[in-house]
């Protein structure tokens, strides 16, 4: 049913997914914006479901090296509300898919990226903590796009904090997506070993990003994720224009 990739591919996936791992471990966040669209040019095969696959293990890196920026308040709030998003966008949104949403999510996530540029700020709570994971768990399941608003929301707090608890985030949102395609039939044998012939990418790119991420921690970490969303934003829009 699958084609299985040539060495020369597998080589290519890996510096794709290396560059990934590198820019998300500094920032907490970008590597499926970046590699998505790459490895599905260079073999279809790759994405989703390997991906997702190797990017856990990436994410499981990221939370141990700054696991002394885990907050539970922060994730007892935002995982629930993940949950409830997806089920809502999955319930309510399934006949709205198509490309309107996703340009309608596209300029969203500009818009909001303005109004954070000028200043604006949402105060931390439980209630937008839910809310942000509610409309990542929506976003995830519309356009597969889950980290902008989270982003926005913890976009002010210590760069330590935000890579744990977005590891963490995506970790789980990951295993759930591979499961779902497994029980659909997207997901097999071949996947889970090209998965793993991805992780010496992963793991260069996340060894590599120590003095990056203290670099971007000094003062560019805000500015640094406003770009990565606002790329994030004109992918969607662009990926339907074109």
């Amino acid at each position: 049913m699958f084609e299985q990739p040539e060495l020369w591919q597998i080589l290519a996936a890996n510096v794709a997914v290396a560059f990934g791992a590198f820019i998300q471990s500094g920032t907490g966040f970008g590597m499926g914006l970046l590699c998505v669209p790459i490895l599905t040019l260079i073999h279809p095969v790759f994405a989703p479901g390997s991906f997702l696959l190797a990017s856990m293990f990436q994410n499981s890196v990221m939370v141990v090296r700054n696991r002394r920026g885990l907050r539970t308040d922060w994730l007892t709030s935002i995982l629930p509300g993940i949950v409830m998003g997806s089920v809502v966008a999955y319930f309510v949104l399934k006949n709205l898919k198509g490309p309107g949403v996703e340009l309608a999510i596209g300029f969203t996530i500009l818009l909001a990226v303005a109004m954070s540029a000028i200043g604006f700020r949402m105060a931390l709570g439980r209630k937008t903590l839910v809310g942000g994971g509610a409309v990542a768990g929506m976003m995830s399941t519309v356009a597969g796009v889950p980290g902008p608003p989270l982003i926005l929301l913890l976009q002010n707090e210590p760069g330590v904090q935000i890579r744990a608890n977005l590891g963490i985030t995506f970790m789980s949102g990951s295993f759930a997506s591979i499961v779902a395609f497994y029980f659909a039939g997207r997901f097999g044998v071949l996947h889970a070993l090209l998965g793993v012939s991805l992780l010496p990418g992963i793991l260069t790119g996340s060894l590599l990003a120590g003095p990056f991420a203290r670099f971007l921690d000094r003062a560019f970490l805000r500015p640094a994720l406003l770009v990565l969303v606002s790329f994030g934003g004109l992918a969607l829009i662009l990926r339907n224009v074109l």
